[in-house]
């Protein structure tokens, strides 16, 4: 995996395309190193079949990541200015960001050991 690519898909997928990028870095990283935990063992993360796809769902799930951020400290979620009005729906955001994640997440599920499956008695 790819710090710098991370970052770099995480720039696209947001829309922060300019600006202070220094902050998002952290964010990624905790996405990257969330998914290197959550690999199978034996899986090489820098495998050009692997790396790609691990960095696109670790910059989509830092996305996830700073959505919910947002929505939590974000305070200015609606704004008035003469007759124009703009609104936040941050719960739309994070619903679509999770979405995202999930879709990601599935396509690496081939290299994640999964812990979402639950077997229980009826």
């Amino acid at each position: 995996m790819n710090l710098e690519e991370i970052v770099e898909r995480f720039k696209i997928i947001s829309g922060i395309l300019e600006g202070d990028t220094a902050k998002l870095v952290p964010i990624c990283e905790d996405a990257m190193n969330e998914i290197l935990l959550s690999l199978k063992k034996g899986v090489d993360h820098t495998a050009p079949e692997n790396s790609r796809r691990l960095n696109v769902a670790a910059a989509v799930l830092s996305f996830y990541k700073y959505s919910l951020c947002r929505a939590s400290v974000d305070s200015a979620a609606a704004f008035t200015a003469g007759e124009f009005r703009i609104k936040t729906d941050f719960q739309a955001n994070i619903k679509s960001a999770y979405r995202m994640w999930r879709e990601a997440r599935k396509s690496i599920s081939d290299l994640l050991e999964d812990d979402e499956f639950v077997f229980e008695r009826i």
